[in-house]
C-alpha cells in the first residue's frame, strides 16, 4: 500500500496486525522489519512526511537560513520548522524556582531526530550493560546492576543494524569486543581533522574515525541538524519507513497525533488520534509506542483509565522516570592560530576517557560544523529581535571569533534517579501548541564527573584557541533523551520485559530509546535500531506464528 492510496477512513476500516506510533528509528526499523515479514504494519507520526516527493519539504538548510523571514510570523516560522522535520511542541522546565519554557532542537515527522542526527551509530561498549559497577559512588541512582540483555545478546543485532544504515568507519582501539566487527571504511581524516588526530596520537590517546551512517557521495556535507539534500544520510525515514512503505506495504498516516490508548486490565483495544480536525479509532493486534523518550511516557500516563489510574502500564510509578539526557559540553579549538575550517568535520571519536582509573566518564567525538549566525537571529521571541537589533555587531563578533575551529563534544553519561522525569502538562503551550513538562537537576555523581572529565580534556587540549559553546547542565539540551518507560526484570521497578512488552499489558511495546536503564556514555541511535530488531522478531514469532 502506497503512502498517498491511506485514507483516515481507511486506516479506520483496516485490522492492522502492528499500529507504531512514531516513526524514529525505534518505531522505523520495527515497522520496516514486520512489514518486510509480511505483518500489515502502520505508522502514526505526529510530524510531517518527509518523504522524498512531499510538497514543500525544507532540505539543504536549517529552516531559519531557508526561509529567514518566516521568524516575522510565529504560523510561519513553526510551520517552516515542521516541515524541515523539527519540533514544535513546547517543553516547560521545572526544574527550578522559576519554568523555563522552551522549543526543544529534536526531530518531529518522518525519521523522527534520525532525519536531524549527526549519524554516528556506534555500539555501546560491553561494559555498558552491567552498568552499576563502573560508578565509585552512584549515590541514590536508580541504575542497575545489568540490563536484561548483555552485549552478547545484542551482538548479531548490532551487525543488522550497521548493515540496514549503512554504518562505514574504523575500529575503536579501546574496545576489544569489537575486533570481529568489520565495518566499510570511511574516508580518511581531512587535513583539518588529521591535524588533530596526530597530536593525539602522540599525546598517547585513541582516536578513531567515528562509525557514521553515511554514504560519503561526492559534495557530501555530512549533513547535522537538517534534513539531506542527497542520498548521503542513513536514517530511519530513508532506510526503514520509505522501503516499509513503497516495497512491502505498510500505510503512514502522518500529521496525525495520538491522544491516547484504550486499553482494559490487560490489552490495547484501540489507538485514540487526532488526524485533520477529526478523531480517528485506529485497532491492531500489536501496539507499538515509540514516540520519543519525552512524548512516549506522557502518552502512557495521558491514557489513564478506571483500570489505570495511574496511567496506561503504570502499575510500578515507574513511567515517565528515571529520565536522562547526557552532559553534552561543546568546545571549539582552532589546530591552528589561522584555522578557517569550513569543510564536514564529523569525524573523531575518542574513548580514552570513557573509564578512566576505575571510573566512568564519557566520550568525546567531533560535533559537526557551527551553523550560521542566522540560526540564532532568525527567531520570533525577545532573544532573537535582541540579536537582529545588534545584527551587525552580532555577526562580526560571531565571524571573528565562533567560526573557523574545529567543534569537538564531551558527552558526559549521566545516571537515572527517580525525581528526574517528564510529565503531563496541565495547559497548553504558547500559541495553543502541546506542551509537556520536565524535571531535571544534576546530581552529586554528575557534578563530580562532569568536572572532572572537562579538567582532563582541557589539559589534553591544552596548547591550542578553546572556546565553550555551551554547557551540560543547560536542560534545553536534550539530543539524547532516554531512560522513561525503562526495561528490567521485575515489575516494581521497571515498565517493559526484556523484550520490551509491557509487563501488564500483553500487547503493547515501546521501542524508543525510553527502555534504557542507563544512558551509557554514547550516541543511542545503534543500540536503538538494533534493539527493535530484536523485538521486532520476538513479536512476530509471539504474536502471529502458530
Amino acid at each position: 500500500m502506497a503512502d498517498g492510496e491511506l485514507t483516515a477512513h481507511r486506516a479506520e476500516q483496516l485490522a492492522w496486525d502492528v499500529i507504531v506510533v512514531g516513526t524514529g528509528m525505534g518505531g522505523a526499523t520495527l515497522g520496516y522489519q514486520l512489514a518486510r515479514s509480511g505483518r500489515r504494519v502502520l505508522f502514526v507520526e505526529k510530524g510531517r512526511s518527509t518523504l522524498p516527493g512531499t510538497p514543500a519539504t525544507i532540505r539543504a538548510a536549517m529552516p531559519e537560513l531557508a526561509e529567514p523571514l518566516a521568524y516575522r510570523s510565529a504560523d510561519a516560522f513553526y510551520d517552516a520548522l515542521a516541515r524541515a522535520g523539527r519540533c514544535t511542541d513546547e517543553i516547560e522546565d521545572i526544574s527550578g524556582r522559576f519554568a523555563k519554557r522552551f522549543v526543544p532542537f529534536i526531530g518531529s515527522g518522518t525519521g523522527g531526530s534520525s532525519a536531524l542526527y549527526g549519524m554516528v551509530c556506534e555500539r555501546f561498549f560491553a561494559r555498558d550493560f552491567t552498568p552499576r559497577q563502573n560508578f565509585r559512588d552512584p549515590g541514590d541512582s536508580t541504575v542497575p546492576e545489568a540490563w536484561p540483555v548483555s552485549y552478547d545478546q545484542m551482538r548479531p543485532w548490532y551487525a543488522q543494524a550497521e548493515q540496514l544504515l549503512g554504518v562505514r568507519g574504523a575500529p575503536d582501539p579501546l574496545r576489544p569486543e569489537a575486533t570481529d566487527v568489520d565495518l566499510p571504511a570511511a574516508p580518511p581524516f581531512s587535513p583539518d581533522n588529521q591535524l588533530l588526530v596526530d597530536y593525539l596520537v602522540g599525546r598517547g590517546l585513541h582516536p578513531y574515525h567515528l562509525p557514521m551512517a553515511c554514504e560519503y557521495t561526492e559534495g557530501c556535507a555530512t549533513c547535522q541538524a537538517f534534513l539531506c539534500p542527497r542520498s548521503c544520510k542513513n536514517d530511519a525515514a530513508r532506510n526503514a519507513v520509505l522501503p516499509a512503505v513503497t516495497e512491502h506495504g505498510a500505510g503512514l498516516l502522518a500529521e496525525c497525533r495520538v491522544l491516547r490508548l484504550d486499553a482494559d486490565r490487560t490489552r490495547v483495544r484501540q489507538v485514540i488520534a487526532e488526524y485533520r480536525g477529526a478523531t480517528l479509532t485506529l485497532k491492531g493486534t500489536v501496539v507499538v509506542v515509540a514516540a520519543g523518550a519525552l512524548a512516549t511516557p506522557v502518552l502512557l500516563l495521558e491514557s489513564r483509565s478506571g483500570d489505570w489510574p495511574r496511567g496506561l502500564a503504570n502499575g510500578s510509578d515507574q513511567v515517565g522516570r528515571n529520565l536522562m539526557r547526557h552532559l553534552l559540553d561543546p568546545i571549539e579549538i582552532w589546530p591552528r592560530p589561522d584555522s578557517q575550517i569550513t569543510a564536514p568535520n564529523k569525524e573523531i571519536g575518542l574513548n580514552d576517557f570513557y573509564f578512566w582509573e576505575g571510573q566512568k566518564y564519557g566520550t568525546v567525538q567531533s560535533f559537526g560544523a557551527i551553523p550560521p549566525v542566522e540560526w540564532l537571529t532568525n527567531r520570533p521571541g525577545l532573544r532573537g529581535k535582541a540579536l537582529r537589533l545588534v545584527n551587525p555587531a552580532v555577526r562580526q563578533i560571531y565571524r571573528r571569533f565562533v567560526t573557523g575551529g574545529l567543534v569537538l563534544a564531551a558527552i558526559t553519561e549521566d545516571l537515572p534517579y527517580q525525581d528526574n522525569r517528564v510529565l503531563p502538562s496541565d495547559r497548553p503551550g504558547s500559541d495553543g501548541r502541546p506542551r509537556l513538562r520536565i524535571q531535571y537537576r544534576l546530581h552529586p555523581s554528575e557534578v563530580k564527573r562532569r568536572k572532572v572529565f572537562l579538567r582532563q580534556l582541557k589539559e589534553v587540549l591544552q596548547p591550542f584557541r578553546k572556546l565553550p559553546l555551551g554547557s551540560g547542565k543547560n536542560n534545553a539540551n536534550l539530543g539524547h533523551v532516554c531512560g522513561t518507560c525503562r526495561f528490567g526484570t521485575d515489575p516494581k521497578t521497571s515498565v517493559l520485559d526484556a523484550n520490551n512488552r509491557a509487563h501488564e499489558v500483553d500487547n503493547l511495546y515501546v521501542v524508543d530509546s525510553s527502555f534504557f536503564p542507563s544512558s551509557a556514555g554514547l550516541n543511542p541511535s545503534l543500540t536503538v535500531a538494533a534493539n527493535a530488531l530484536r523485538v521486532a522478531e520476538h513479536i512476530n514469532h509471539e504474536h502471529f506464528t502458530s
